[in-house]
């Protein structure tokens, strides 16, 4: 799958909120609309899996786009999270992951802040325990340069692509 095939016009893609702002600029740019999921406060800001299930499964999808053929194509997760600092436990993303291979939607794994975490926490990365689980669903990894290996300033990011049928 190209990434310019994978949001187009009427498409929706899922984004957390609280969360950063950049998703929507971009989804917004190819003509797609974004649907925020809550990350609940009370549960370390974790996403809340009972929500994102009821977005996609929603038959009124549309009318919350305000488009007739909207589909929910993708959902971005951004862990470590920016802004709440969240760091998503392993048993977490594994529901998460489930839950994804059961909607049949990609995710959009921002991993930009990678291992920029204190103890007690730890970073999985998403792809990690997509393998785990036996890569049942699309991912797109993103990072960059400049946070993972402490280089302020510099610009210079990846996309990772994890597909076991493409």
């Amino acid at each position: 799958m190209a990434l310019t095939s994978l949001l187009n016009p009427d498409d929706v893609l899922l984004v957390p909120l609280p969360g950063f702002p950049l998703y929507q600029v971009i989804a917004e740019s190819h003509g797609a609309s974004v649907l925020p999921y809550r990350l609940v406060e009370s549960s370390g800001w974790e996403c809340d899996l009972v929500q994102i299930e009821s977005l996609v499964r929603m038959p009124t999808q549309r009318q919350r786009t305000g488009k007739q053929s909207a589909r929910i194509k993708a959902i971005v997760v951004n862990n470590p999270s920016n802004p709440t600092g969240a760091v998503f436990s392993k048993d977490h993303l594994r529901r998460l992951v489930a839950l994804c291979e059961r909607l049949e939607i990609v995710i959009i794994a921002d991993e930009v802040y990678g291992d920029l975490t204190f103890k007690p926490h730890k970073f999985y990365p998403m792809a990690s325990i997509a393998a785990e689980l036996g890569h049942q669903v699309p991912i797109i990894t993103a990072s960059g340069i400049g946070k993972q290996f402490l280089l302020p300033g510099w610009r210079v990011g990846w996309l990772v692509f994890q597909d076991e049928y493409v």
